[in-house]
């Protein structure tokens, strides 16, 4: 059963910071996405053919661009799931925010959690550190949830066969479930 937010059906955004095929972080977001299908309004932005940012080019049409943020304002939360590239953010990911915080500005006040795997000892923490303050900067101003903080160390000893092992979720549903009871709330206030 869809579960309800003022009304209506909730609605789950889910941004992946990775193209690669078989994307670690794409698993995860589709452990999530899978799981919750039956509960929530569930969308995935493919943020892998949105142009490079310049100002040069920021007033042409892009359809591509302008369904991202779209997506971002039917969205009740989002939920990023990024990989970690030399201790930061993927620069497909930066890209699509940096897009996001201009005209519009859809991530204003937006929930928002943040997960993701890597194949490393620290998961993403440098990754979402950064993303974080990414999130926080002025065209942006997102809400991060507090208290969510979901790492995927060795990400790769977490997935067999294409799927995230259910015995490694444990954390990941734990705080999936703390993002859905912030936007029941925060949607009261």
């Amino acid at each position: 059963m869809k579960r309800k937010i003022l009304g209506g059906t909730m609605n789950i955004l889910f941004i992946v910071g990775s193209t690669r095929k078989a994307s670690y972080n794409q698993i995860i977001a589709n452990y999530l996405m899978d799981k919750h299908k039956d509960e929530y309004n569930i969308r995935q932005t493919d943020i892998s053919e949105i142009p490079m940012f310049s100002e040069d080019i920021e007033n042409q049409d892009w359809p591509m661009v302008d369904k991202a943020r779209e997506d971002v304002e039917w969205a009740d939360g989002v939920v990023i799931v990024t990989p970690e590239n030399n201790y930061s953010v993927p620069a497909v990911l930066k890209n699509y925010l940096d897009w996001c915080s201009r005209k519009k500005r859809v991530y204003m006040n937006k929930p928002v959690m943040i997960t993701g795997g890597s194949m490393g000892h620290w998961g993403t923490i440098r990754a979402q550190g950064h993303l974080r303050q990414i999130l926080r900067s002025n065209g942006i101003k997102s809400v991060v949830v507090p208290g969510i903080e979901v790492y995927f160390p060795k990400v790769q000893d977490s997935i067999v066969d294409g799927k995230l092992l259910e015995e490694k979720a444990g954390s990941l549903n734990k705080n999936f479930d703390i993002f859905i009871e912030y936007l029941k709330k925060s949607n009261c206030d």
